[in-house]
């Protein structure tokens, strides 16, 4: 017996129709299994694969390592540590930190990134780190505006292949787990001061500061915020890696971990840290801080008595007195094109650029002097404004840097620097964060 079929369009339409609808039909079946416990078959689980690789290499493509960094760099490596300890170990596992049986028990489940990340190029990296991979349990960083962190993390990455257990406690857990917390230890050395439930804190308090915390959650978050910034509030390991915090007030202090809490100011590192803890713990944590000392040089930088008179000043090129006083308003006070964009300023001429801009300002180019309000008499007419006297270089020049492109947020006096931060090149972004990096801490 013979058919004949005879295509019309009629049939046509019913055919693309039923494709159409087989999917969902299936789907509304209920019987593909999406459970976690069963896996992919093997073909599946390739193509899904490539497909991964395949959109990162492409989307990664115009990504490149900045000049100013170097992911060898041991301070990046150490500011990515104590982020990977809380926001990618307890997934990913670490050296001498093995994955969770719930975790393995995921799908996919997160790799053993130490045997991974050989497999991928520095941008691909990156990428991974800001956007992280849907349908896959793989975050994105939680701001889109700290290139600089994704990158420090890069920086890890890359050292985590050949780190040792013990390397990875001192980076990432502050020397190991629970360092700050030993409970029963006994009587404490000298200069320790044990909290309430008799947990005696590893690390010395300082002359001067205040005894350690009795409530336990405090004390676990002032262990946790000592990772990376110290229990004395001037970062661990001594080479800059991250910024002093210590002596500031703890008005700022609040208002900064509040920001952060909130995403009004941004930091992959920090948003989640304070986020966890309610505003009691976050006012504790910036008492201690704003309690640890910092001995301010004997020389420094205040403004000119005239400007602490109650007499108002006037005003000149539309920036008010209080901010710029009428003396340092000279076209004198700028050498001809210095600081201007098409030159690059070194050594000595940098120091001496952002000593002008950070003492005097630019008035052709209305920025005002930083000592203005973060100068001695400034911090002391305002409390929310941190001293920068001693900072790491590289702290400095980035937060410029985020002001100019509107990208840092922070607490409610933030819009005072995005008014004239776009006045600033980046040569004199670069003078003045050298000029204060080689100041006094406190200054």
């Amino acid at each position: 017996m013979r058919y004949d079929l005879k295509i019309t369009g009629k049939r046509l339409a019913i055919a693309a129709a039923l494709a159409v609808a087989a999917p969902f039909a299936v789907s509304y079946s209920g019987l593909v299994s999406i459970a976690a416990n069963t896996g992919h078959y093997a073909p599946v689980e390739w193509f899904l694969h490539w497909t991964m690789q395949n959109s990162v290499a492409r989307q990664s493509l115009g990504i490149a390592v900045p000049e100013e960094i170097d992911l060898a760099d041991n301070a990046l490596v150490r500011r990515g540590a104590g982020h990977f300890a809380t926001g990618c170990a307890p997934c990913h596992g670490g050296p001498g930190d093995a994955q969770s049986p719930v975790v393995l028990s995921m799908m996919p489940w997160p790799p053993r990134l130490e045997t991974k990340v050989g497999e991928w190029k520095d941008r691909e990296l990156f990428w991974i780190g800001q956007h992280g991979i849907k349908y896959s349990g793989m975050p994105s960083w939680t701001t889109q505006n700290r290139e600089d962190e994704v990158w420090a993390m890069v920086a890890f990455l890359r050292a985590l292949p050949q780190m040792t257990p013990e390397t990875y406690a001192d980076l990432a857990l502050g020397g190991g787990p629970n360092e700050a917390l030993v409970p029963n230890a006994g009587a404490p050395a000298a200069g320790v001061a044990p909290g309430a439930d008799g947990a005696v804190p590893a690390a010395p308090v300082a002359s001067g500061a205040p005894a350690m915390p009795s409530d336990p959650t405090t004390r676990i978050a002032l262990a946790d915020c000592a990772r990376c910034h110290g229990f004395d509030g001037r970062g661990r390991g001594g080479d800059g890696a991250f910024p002093v915090i210590a002596g500031q007030t703890p008005a700022y202090l609040l208002a900064s971990l509040k920001a952060y809490a909130q995403d009004t100011r941004h930091s992959g590192y920090m948003e989640p840290a304070a986020a966890r803890y309610d505003e009691t713990v976050l006012a504790a944590l910036a008492d201690w801080y704003g309690a640890q000392p910092v001995e301010a040089s004997a020389g420094a930088v205040t403004l000119d008595d005239g400007l602490a008179s109650t007499t108002p000043l006037p005003a000149a090129d539309g920036i008010p007195a209080q901010i710029m006083p009428a003396a340092s308003l000279s076209e004198n006070a700028l050498p001809e094109a210095l600081g201007e964009d098409g030159g690059r300023t070194q050594g000595e001429e940098r120091l001496a650029l952002g000593e002008l801009i950070a003492t005097r300002g630019l008035a052709a180019r209305k920025i005002p002097a930083c000592i203005s309000c973060h100068g001695e008499s400034g911090r002391a007419r305002n409390a929310m404004t941190p001293y920068l006297g001693g900072q790491p270089e590289w702290y400095l020049r980035t937060h410029l840097e985020l002001f100019k492109e509107e990208l840092r947020g922070g607490t409610g006096a933030a819009h005072l620097m995005t008014e004239f931060m776009p006045n600033m090149t980046e040569e004199q972004i670069e003078a003045v964060s050298a000029w204060y990096a080689e100041q006094p801490l406190g200054r």
